[in-house]
This record gives C-alpha cells, sequence and structure tokens, in this order.
C-alpha cells in the first residue's frame, strides 16, 4: 500500500511539473506571438515608406530628365531649333494617334 502512496506523489510531483513546464511554454508563446504582431506591423510600415520613396526617386528622377531636356534645348540656338522641330513632331504623331483612336 506504501508503494502505491510513493506512487501517486511521484506522479502528483510530475504532474505539478509538467504543468509548470507548460504555464512557461504558454507564456512564451504568447510573447512570441506578441513580437510577431510587432514585426508585421512595422514590416507594413517599411513596406508603405519603401513604396513612397520608390514613388519619390520615380518623380525625381522625371523631373531630372526634363530639366536635361530643357537645359539642352535652350543651350543654343541649334539646340532651341531642334527641339522646337522634335516638339512638333511629337505633336503630329499625338494627332496622328488622336485620329486613330477616333477612327
Amino acid at each position: 500500500m506504501q508503494n502505491w502512496i510513493i506512487m501517486a506523489a511521484e506522479l502528483q510531483e510530475t504532474l505539478s511539473r509538467v504543468l509548470r513546464r507548460s504555464s512557461i511554454l504558454v507564456e512564451k508563446y504568447h510573447a512570441l506571438l506578441a513580437r510577431h504582431d510587432e514585426s508585421q506591423a512595422l514590416l507594413s510600415e517599411r513596406e508603405s515608406e519603401l513604396e513612397r520613396l520608390r514613388a519619390e526617386v520615380e518623380r525625381l528622377t522625371r523631373e531630372n530628365e526634363f530639366l536635361r531636356m530643357a537645359h539642352s534645348i535652350g543651350s543654343s540656338p541649334e539646340a532651341l531649333a531642334r527641339g522646337r522641330q522634335m516638339i512638333s513632331k511629337m505633336v503630329r504623331d499625338i494627332d496622328k494617334c488622336i485620329a486613330q483612336l477616333n477612327a
């Protein structure tokens, strides 16, 4: 009979240890879950910022290209004449496209 009592006490002690360890694991799991959520939110913020910066780079690149073109067109009378011809050709091409779309 004493063996049963000893075994029951050992079983109770083992069960108590398992419960404590599982409680610690659950706490660690919840802490990791919270960190994961924070990381996901931060990642989302960073992705939004990256997209905004990409759009800004694209805008600035386009602006830079326009400024270079404007500078080269106005640098000499010959360049100015070439620029006007190029713009006139572009306008004619656009008019042709519009006419084709309307047909």
